[in-house]
């Protein structure tokens, strides 16, 4: 049950956010993600990874995009969220760009695919 009121907040978050139609910091992120704003900002980071990652997938899978990143076994969300905190707490000097640019990087940094060849 409880997951559910989470993907209620992270849907409910999102679109209000999607409305607004701009593109978030990688320092606005970073804020939501560290909990300092409270539970709805840490589940619209939490929303915002998750969306990420799944866009990454679809477009992969589609054959848009080749992989940027590649996670390992277990949760993938506990390796992103890692990851992406990490990258974030540890490049200041690029909180600035574009939040989604920001996670790509990151697991891409963190994640890397290994070559089939």
């Amino acid at each position: 049950m409880n997951h559910l009121k989470t993907i209620s907040a992270t849907i409910l978050l999102t679109a209000a956010v999607a409305g607004n139609a701009e593109q978030i910091s990688g320092r606005q992120l970073l804020a939501f993600c560290d909990g300092s704003e409270g539970v709805e900002s840490k589940h619209f980071c939490d929303g915002y990874i998750s969306a990420a990652i799944e866009t990454h997938a679809t477009w992969s899978l589609w054959d848009r995009l080749e992989p940027v990143f590649c996670f390992p076994e277990g949760d993938k969300f506990d390796h992103a969220f890692g990851a992406v905190m990490l990258y974030l707490q540890a490049h200041p000097d690029q909180l600035d760009y574009e939040a989604s640019s920001l996670v790509l990087n990151s697991l891409n940094k963190a994640f890397p695919c290994e070559s089939l060849e």
